[in-house]
């Protein structure tokens, strides 16, 4: 599949990496699960419980970049283990999960977290690039 880069809306970098720490609080253990439960569905062969993790846009595209349902799509996505220590920053709706070398990025749809990247990878001097990203 081919990587999709993450806009400048979820682009963190100097002075909003900051606003995030600053903001985090209650919100890190409901973002931090959301991450873990997707990455753990994925790892456990649950398309179904994954692709109800993901944001309605994220779906779609995973759908159509890989021409296959999304619950069998997003198994064939290298999401990493979600394995060490989770760092989360949290500001407004949006949230950044780095567990150890897996980074995924949620937005909050209706009172619930989910996923609107993952398997991303920073870019240096532009927004991370992700596996499974909103257009």
């Amino acid at each position: 599949m081919t990587r999709t880069t993450v806009g400048a809306r979820l682009a963190l970098t100097g002075a909003g990496a900051l606003l995030l720490a600053a903001c985090a609080g209650s919100q890190d253990a409901p973002a931090r699960s959301a991450a873990q439960q997707l990455l753990r569905a994925v790892d456990t062969g649950d398309g179904s419980a994954a692709c109800a993790l993901l944001a309605p846009a994220a779906r779609d595209e995973l759908e159509q970049q890989s021409g296959r349902p999304c619950e069998r799509a997003v198994l064939q996505e290298d999401l990493g283990s979600g394995s060490g220590a989770a760092h989360v920053e949290v500001y407004d709706s949006m949230a950044q999960v780095r567990l150890g070398a897996d980074t995924v990025f949620l937005s909050r749809f209706d009172g619930r977290w989910l996923v609107v990247g993952a398997a991303c990878t920073p870019v240096a001097g532009r927004p991370y690039d992700c596996s499974v990203a909103v257009p």
